[in-house]
């Protein structure tokens, strides 16, 4: 009796280690069949030994309870793993990928998952009945040690055959048109999560940026610049493409930017221009389809856990690992797991000067994350406080992460010393256009809330636009017309003396002390996490739509007089204002759509919502 219960134990563990690698090597093709880049295999090899490894130590429960029944360790463990993960896999993936994280509320979801569960059931008992007898005949997978070596051979096998993987050659380039005389070299510097207000040179007391503070010196600042949404990926594509949300249309977590937007990339590199981009966030990668134009496109991906690589980081395992790790385990917070701090960024930037910078004139983006959480203390010291780690975070910590956030700041602005410091040192900086910017700002707390993406108010869109022309030295001019992230890509391709597409929803700015386009208000919008939200925005005043219940708990309609409450803490009664404002921003409402196509989400949101979730875009 005691060899049977011991045979028991053992073909537990084997039946789940079986289950469980079957399981992975399922999601891992899925995932692969759904979405892969250039020369991107599977993740097989991971997934066979990381969900293996959680099946055997499940299976042995499973061992345990057949002995005290005695009844067939490997059906038991290997019906009840496979169904067990299957279901949790498929769950997540639905929930993720499908749903967008937003379950439908009701009975309904509650009904489709208990009806799940019921069939999953029927499907594991009719596998153990099959399986029956197993630890009798005794073959081979229901011993524990053949089957870890079985599945140990499969993941060397794996990762042998991936080394000798190669990615497929790119096309070569189209031939293109001589650069206009004297076209300038252009650096788009474009700084994620950073606050106007946080700069000196925009009056911030607490954080000194020297080197920016020099740069606005050498060019043009324009004080009141207001961005399109107030998080990355619709940002950022209204920064490379001068189109509006509405009309670009990568404007939720699933879209990707269309193959039929025009992107500043494409325009100067049409123009003559050698175009090169290093972006430091998953939303702006290639697999949003952001590297439009780009001869050159670098994602400068995080270090991953677990020895995972980036098709591994897609796996509904992965994720939970890493979710429980960053929540109960973590005591040392590496910057490197989230994205690539200045200094790499910078020295990447500086590496591609060496080899990289040509006769012909070059377009360079350089996307930097910091001071985007999580929040770390300088020198890095492995404190950090991250978004998907701390959710809602208390308001007594409001001062903390404010103090870490400006530390952020004043190290970015290090490292961009470096870089300016290197472009002088080249003799290029005289001959590039330099311009600064952000994509969108951050909260703490002002609203009742933390991060970004969930408002419109100007904590989260307030961003900086800083404007060196070539040749420029001393200007200090300073601006304080309205301007919006629109302006920025006509501005660069007139700077490169070309004519702004028509079709750019934008102005170009001045960059010399004439006068600027009128502009009478700014428009910024967002649907995100369920919230709807649409904001026009004049000197004087600024009015704030949103959905009905929306999650974020904002009213439908917010008007704040500007003049008297700059921080839009109390929504006034002004019905004159409100029905002028509400004329206001039914006209921007009309205008960012004027160009507006059907977006694109095949594919890609399965592919990348794992990697996300460490920047706090994705939750579980």
């Amino acid at each position: 009796m005691t060899g049977a219960r011991t045979r028991a134990l053992g073909a537990g563990v084997a039946g789940g280690l079986v289950a469980g690698a079957a399981v992975g090597a399922a999601e891992a093709l899925a995932a692969w069949v759904h979405l892969h880049g250039p020369g991107e295999l599977p993740a097989l090899g991971w997934a066979l030994v990381a969900y293996g490894a959680v099946g055997a130590v499940h299976g042995l429960s499973f061992g345990v309870i057949a002995a005290l029944l005695g009844t067939d360790g490997f059906a038991l463990a290997f019906a009840g793993e496979a169904a067990a993960l299957a279901f949790l896999v498929a769950r997540f993936r639905i929930i993720r990928d499908v749903f967008l994280e937003q379950v439908p509320r009701g009975p309904l979801p509650l009904l489709v998952q208990v009806g799940a569960l019921i069939a999953v059931a029927a499907i594991a008992f009719a596998v153990w009945r099959a399986l029956r007898g197993a630890d009798e005949r005794r073959s081979p997978l229901t011993r524990p040690g053949i089957a870890a070596v079985v599945l140990a051979l499969l993941a060397a096998a794996w990762a042998g055959g991936a080394q000798l993987a190669h990615a497929p050659a790119p096309a070569p380039s189209p031939p293109r048109a001589a650069a206009p005389a004297g076209a300038p070299n252009v650096v788009l510097i474009m700084v994620d999560t950073l606050r106007a207000d946080h700069l000196s040179c925009y009056g911030s007391a607490a954080v000194k940026t020297p080197h920016i503070d020099t740069l606005a010196a050498d060019g043009l600042r324009w004080v009141n610049t207001f961005s399109q949404a107030s998080w990355t990926r619709p940002s950022v594509a209204t920064i490379l493409t001068g189109l509006y949300p509405s009309s670009h249309g990568a404007v939720h977590k699933a879209d990707r930017l269309p193959d039929r937007v025009d992107t500043l990339a494409e325009v100067l590199g049409r123009a003559g221009y050698h175009t090169v981009g290093f972006a430091d966030n998953a939303n702006v990668s290639q697999a949003f389809n952001f590297q439009q134009g780009f001869d050159e496109y670098h994602y400068l991906a995080p270090d991953f856990f677990f020895a995972a690589s980036e098709p591994a980081a897609q796996l509904a395992l992965y994720s939970g690992l890493r979710l429980v790790r960053e929540r109960f385990l973590a005591h040392y917070v590496d910057v490197h797991h989230y994205y690539q701090p200045a200094e790499v960024v910078t020295a990447e930037v500086r590496r591609w000067l060496d080899r990289g910078a040509r006769d012909e004139p070059f377009f360079l983006f350089a996307h930097y994350m910091d001071p985007h959480d999580p929040y770390f203390a300088h020198p890095f010291n492995g404190e950090g406080y991250a978004r998907v780690a701390h959710p809602n975070p208390p308001p007594a910590l409001a001062e903390r992460l404010h103090r870490l956030y400006e530390g952020e700041v004043a190290y970015l602005d290090e490292h961009l010393g470096v870089l300016f410091d290197d472009l002088r040192r080249r003799g290029l900086y005289d001959r590039t256009l330099v311009v600064l910017t952000a994509d969108h700002g951050e909260e703490f707390h002002e609203h009742g809330g933390w991060w970004h993406g969930t408002t419109l108010y100007d904590e989260q869109i307030h961003v900086p636009l800083i404007v060196k022309p070539p040749g420029a030295h001393a200007l200090a001019r300073l601006r304080d017309e309205l301007a919006t992230s629109l302006d920025i890509a006509p501005t660069i391709v007139a700077a490169a003396h070309l004519k702004p597409p028509a079709v750019m929803q934008g102005h170009a700015l001045p960059l010399d002390a004439g006068p600027a386009p009128a502009r009478e208000s700014t428009f910024a919008e967002e649907d995100l996490e369920g919230n709807v939200l649409q904001a026009v925005r004049t000197r004087a005043w600024k009015l704030v739509s949103a959905n009905p219940g929306n999650p974020r708990g904002l009213a439908p309609e917010e008007l704040y007089d500007l003049p008297r409450d700059p921080g839009e803490q109390r929504n006034v009664v002004a019905p004159a204002e409100t029905e002028k404002m509400r004329a206001a921003l039914g006209r921007s409402v009309l205008e960012a759509r004027e160009h507006g196509g059907a977006s694109e989400q095949i594919g890609v949101d399965a592919a990348t919502k794992a990697r996300l979730k460490a920047l706090g875009y994705t939750q579980e």
